[in-house]
């Protein structure tokens, strides 16, 4: 069974635009949960999930270009590159909307390695989208044209980059999970290339046959999720989705309390029409140094999320209570508004070590026995 086999988000709220014609060549490194051989495949979606600031840019839902995928190929870090078909063939033209998967490769990643991915991508119309992200935390360099992946000399850093949405290993799993929600989700201000954020941490400490995709976003919103588009289709073939929303809602957004209540359980909604078998865990809204109006409506929204019935969701996993002081300044980050490593390391091990063993049973499929 293919499964996500990294903890760090590739997903995209953000666009690289190119003209017809024009060429770009994408490398990242990867640092695996499971490292061993495995048979590798990489989806990609043609389309961007969530809207970036103040929506003027990129917004959720936004079609990808009309593009080709030129080549690409796959290594353990050091290794040879191996290449990497679509279909049987070197490449493959991608519709806006439309997924592309890949045939599998076989890697031998070694502990403590990384996986060497890179790719071209060709614009085959003028003002050609390629979604991207810029905060992905994993080690980005990109080339203009086509070049070779070990020609290091053509690649320069950059953060923004056009990757594959999953990286995914033939793995036997029993419960796909999904991490779905903001900049703290996706790990920004953790430091690039050390999966310090919490979903990247929980990736990697829980059982082994859960397999976590992280899909988190800069600027993502719990509105962007009740659109029940891209992103949360995305989401919806999990078996457990962690929801983790709201500060982009209330400070980008101008959501009041009722508004953004009203999204979360749309989203949770959506989710549990396309998949009824689907468990959702609802995150309160982390702590980011909000004052005045912005701190009486997250408060009233978290203490919806903690009352009656959790807005839909099948469990509440409390996050604000872990990266916040201690009350009444509860409202304030200790970790920092986008927790750095510490606070990575605090909310997934509190994840870990008491709500998982908790509710472990009823989220698993098959009540996890």
């Amino acid at each position: 069974m293919f499964a996500s086999n990294t903890g760090t988000s590739t997903s995209h709220n953000n666009k690289i635009v190119l003209n017809r014609g024009e060429a770009r060549t994408f490398r990242v490194l990867l640092r695996p949960v499971e490292t061993g051989r495995h048979r590798w495949r990489f989806r990609f979606s043609n389309c961007i999930d969530s809207t970036w600031d103040d929506g003027s840019e990129s917004w959720a839902d936004l079609p990808g270009g009309r593009l080709e995928i030129v080549s690409a190929c796959a290594a353990a870090e050091g290794g040879a590159f191996q290449p990497v078909t679509w279909g049987g063939a070197a490449g493959r033209a991608v519709e806006p909307r439309a997924w592309a998967v890949s045939d599998p490769v076989a890697l031998d990643i070694p502990r403590g390695g990384r996986l060497a991915f890179s790719w071209c991508l060709r614009a085959l119309e003028d003002g050609c989208i390629l979604p991207a992200t810029p905060d992905s935390r994993a080690l980005c360099s990109a080339a203009p044209g086509e070049a070779a992946p070990d020609d290091m000399g053509a690649f320069r850093e950059d953060d923004m980059a056009c990757l594959p949405d999953a990286f995914e290993a033939d793995r036997p799993v029993r419960a796909r999970m999904v991490f779905m929600g903001d900049s703290i989700t996706q790990g920004c201000q953790t430091r690039v290339d050390l999966c310090e954020q919490w979903a990247a941490r929980i990736a990697a400490g829980i059982e082994r046959d859960v397999a976590v995709w992280n899909i988190g976003l800069g600027y993502g919103r719990a509105a962007d999720a009740a659109k029940n588009g891209a992103w949360l289709g995305k989401a919806a073939g999990a078996d457990i989705v962690n929801l983790c929303f709201g500060v982009n809602d209330l400070l980008h957004g101008s959501r009041d309390a009722e508004t953004l209540t009203r999204d979360l359980r749309a989203a949770i909604a959506a989710l549990k029409a396309r998949n009824p078998r689907v468990r959702a865990v609802l995150f309160t809204i982390p702590p980011f140094d909000l004052t005045g109006a912005d701190e009486d409506r997250w408060r009233a929204v978290n203490g919806a999320i903690r009352g009656g019935d959790h807005l839909g969701a099948d469990a509440v996993f409390d996050i604000a209570a872990i990266l916040g002081h201690e009350p009444p300044r509860d409202n304030l980050a200790f970790f920092g508004g986008h927790p750095d490593g510490r606070g990575g390391a605090a909310a997934a091990g509190e994840y870990l070590t008491a709500f998982w063993p908790s509710a472990r049973d009823d989220l698993m499929p098959g009540g996890g026995v």
